[in-house]
């Protein structure tokens, strides 16, 4: 883990730092570098499955996260650009793995799943008939979505911190004067660790589990990659509503065409902001 708690003489504890802490501030005044930074920071956790080579371990991933969860920022675009470019990302990701898993459980267990919840009395018995060679190959398909679930906790990480509720989120705009984006961070949670225990746990020493664990195990992983995937915002709209309502009758058509437009044609991952990844519990 690259955070690193640093004490005072009078023992109070002052915030988590990364180890790339003083690197992210001597570029952090320029938002052209920033970005260029954290887009860098971000096309690590893009695992490429035809070319594992090149792509990074989970355990390194895992470091990249740690330190854009503890870079010092200090202005709001910071923190929403990295939620806007993770949604982005997830959008497109993560709906692949999801129906690259669902395909391998209708190839070779028969068993068809939806966005609804998932018969685990009937997915488990399946996977008890099926040999170790067809579990090692979920068991893989599920690996590569480990990045995608780390991004979604660091998304879920920053929106808790820094107080980014899914009004600001939608409302952010990139494009913006800096005017504007760059408007400095008024309140902010100190000393709240980013401990995403599911991927402390993948990363620990492989168990030895007998034959059942280690099925009850892949459907675990596979309902809680489900889960932090499909835990859209349902009020996105209701927000964007209330929004309009508050502006003036020419302002918020345009505003409303414009963010309405983006949440359908793609879908944005949201988790609540007081998710596992804060105090560790899963």
């Amino acid at each position: 883990m690259t955070k690193v708690a640093v004490t005072s003489m009078t023992n109070q504890q002052l915030p988590y730092c990364s180890v790339n802490h003083f690197l992210y501030s001597l570029i952090r005044s320029s938002r052209v570098y920033r970005r260029g930074l954290i887009t860098q920071l971000l096309k690590m956790f893009d695992n490429d499955s035809s070319n594992i080579s090149s792509s990074l371990t989970l355990e390194e991933q895992l470091f990249v996260a740690d330190n854009l969860a503890y870079f010092p920022y200090q202005v709001q675009d910071e923190p929403l650009f990295i939620v806007e470019q993770i949604d982005l990302s997830i959008s497109v990701i993560g709906s692949t793995q999801l129906q690259q898993f669902r395909d391998l459980l209708k190839q070779h267990l028969d068993y068809i799943d939806d966005d609804e919840g998932i018969d685990m009395n009937k997915l488990e018995n399946k996977l008890y008939d099926v040999s170790e060679t067809i579990i090692n190959e979920l068991n893989q398909c599920l690996r590569l979505t480990k990045p995608t679930m780390l991004l979604l906790l660091l998304k879920s990480y920053l929106k808790d911190v820094y107080y980014l509720n899914d009004t600001k989120i939608i409302e952010y705009d990139h494009t913006e004067s800096s005017k504007i984006t760059d408007r400095p961070i008024l309140t902010r949670k100190i000393n709240v660790k980013f401990e995403p225990k599911i991927i402390l746990d993948t990363i620990k020493p492989i168990n030895t589990y007998d034959t059942i664990q280690k099925r009850k195990q892949l459907i675990k992983e596979f309902a809680d990659f489900k889960r932090y995937l499909l835990a859209f915002d349902t009020d996105i709209e209701d927000t964007i509503q209330s929004i309009s309502e508050l502006l003036p009758a020419s302002f918020s058509t345009s505003k409303g065409k414009k963010k309405g437009s983006g949440s359908s044609r793609r879908r944005k991952v949201m988790i609540d902001s007081d998710d596992d990844s804060v105090n560790g519990d899963f």
